[in-house]
């Protein structure tokens, strides 16, 4: 699967709120707040998410927005912290 396509499909889980994702996601935001690659986006400000520690950011590695990025069960973090 492309890159785009996981992107989609963390997408349609950040939307459907799907247990086992949303499980996936809290676990991997965990990593994510802490480490010196997380950005802050101005255009994802305006998309909400739970996960408020990560609401508005994005990888500055691949530039995937992290509200889809860590919802995606076939994405993985950049330099492998999960």
């Amino acid at each position: 699967m492309s890159k785009i396509s996981n992107i989609l499909s963390g997408w349609k889980n950040f939307i459907d709120k799907s247990e086992v994702s949303e499980d996936i996601a809290i676990q991997r935001a965990k990593h994510c707040v802490s480490c010196s690659e997380l950005k802050e986006g101005k255009l994802l400000n305006l998309i909400k998410d739970d996960l408020k520690e990560i609401e508005g950011f994005y990888c500055g590695l691949c530039y995937c927005p992290l509200s889809a990025k860590l919802r995606s069960e076939k994405e993985n973090c950049p330099i492998n912290k999960w």
